[in-house]
């Protein structure tokens, strides 16, 4: 294994999940800032004796390449990992829309898009069958994840017509070069961004719901899709790592609490990292692990129906992710090196 962007927040997920894997071996990551110094310069936390290698001496040494790339740059490499014959997962999103969608959103020229057509969507609680033998993964992130996941159950069940969702992620979400992160600027403040329907990942999420709206609870990357809006509007807050997200949902049909109780837990009873809450959920609960807890709620008062997700963002948001996707990917089980407990405090 290999991992391009290393001194990233996922790039260092990625070294501690892997590090840990039985069934891999990590045969370097690379740095640009940090090339040729050792990994304590970037992570005191982690220890692993090699520096941070050249990006060409981790794609001819790795079968497999992990991505955590800014936008714009793994369509550049992917195609020579492919044609080496490694297989990739991307972190990024360079592959999870379809190119001419990506550039009208990213504001970023597809340099590849005849790769879009191979790559399959790393959402394995849908794709987890495609995901078996993919030679490019397209990682999802995590407000796509949680949000995704949050809806499905309702979407896969046919009543979904749309949803309102509101976000809210740790400073690590922006990536460790974001600006608009210090601690001077985030510290005691909470605040909205990107709002009014421009944020990027909007297209993916009605992708993703529309796809189970028309296919069912296994979904195709490339299959067919029904047309589904949603509202999303994400806040930055003061902490470190975590998403939670609230989704108000449009459905048909009449549905009260115990309904919405049995549609989710039969949804995810064989989901190894889905957990549906009795309580609300909260980002301390997911903290460091693979999972995701989610609790429907139908709201007597007005009829509504609300859904709370909560992921640890650089975990199953993101580097967890793509290590359940590279155990799919290689058929092993699909837990390995994953934790479901998270971290306390």
């Amino acid at each position: 294994m290999g991992i391009l962007g290393a001194s990233g927040y996922g790039g260092a997920e990625l070294l501690r999940l892997l590090k840990a894997h039985p069934e891999v071996e990590l045969v370097g990551f690379s740095s640009r800032k940090y090339e040729g110094r050792p990994l304590e310069a970037a992570w005191p936390q982690l220890w692993d004796g090699r520096p941070f290698a050249a990006q060409e001496e981790v794609l001819e040494r790795a079968e497999v390449v992990f991505l955590a790339l800014p936008n714009g740059l793994s369509m550049e490499i992917a195609p020579e990992a492919l044609k080496a014959g490694k297989r990739v997962v991307d972190l990024s999103g360079d592959f999870r829309l379809p190119p001419e969608v990506y550039e009208a959103w990213y504001r970023i020229p597809h340099k590849s898009p005849e790769l879009y057509a191979e790559a399959v969507y790393g959402l394995p609680e849908l794709h987890r069958e495609e995901l078996k033998g993919a030679r490019l993964v397209a990682n999802p992130g995590c407000y796509v994840t949680a949000a995704t996941l949050a809806l499905a159950p309702l979407a896969a069940e046919g009543v979904l017509k749309g949803a309102f969702v509101v976000g809210l992620s740790g400073v690590s979400g922006a990536g460790r070069e974001a600006e608009g992160t210090a601690f001077a600027e985030v510290n005691e403040n909470l605040k909205p961004y990107k709002v009014g329907g421009t944020h990027r990942h909007i297209p993916e999420m009605e992708r993703n719901l529309g796809r189970i709206l028309a296919q069912g609870r296994r979904v195709r990357t490339h299959g067919e899709a029904r047309a589904v809006r949603l509202s999303f509007t994400p806040h930055l807050v003061p902490m470190i790592r975590g998403i939670l997200i609230t989704a108000e949902a449009e459905v048909e049909g009449g549905w009260d609490q115990e309904a919405l109780n049995a549609l989710y837990r039969d949804f995810y009873a064989e989901e190894p990292f889905v957990r549906v809450v009795e309580g609300l959920p909260e980002t301390k609960g997911t903290l460091g692990s693979n999972r995701v807890d989610v609790k429907p709620l139908y709201e007597e008062r007005t009829g509504r129906v609300l859904v709370f997700a909560a992921l640890d963002n650089l975990v199953k948001g993101m580097a967890g992710q793509a290590v359940q996707n590279l155990n799919l990917m290689l058929g092993f089980p699909e837990e390995t090196a994953l934790p479901k407990e998270g971290l306390w405090p």
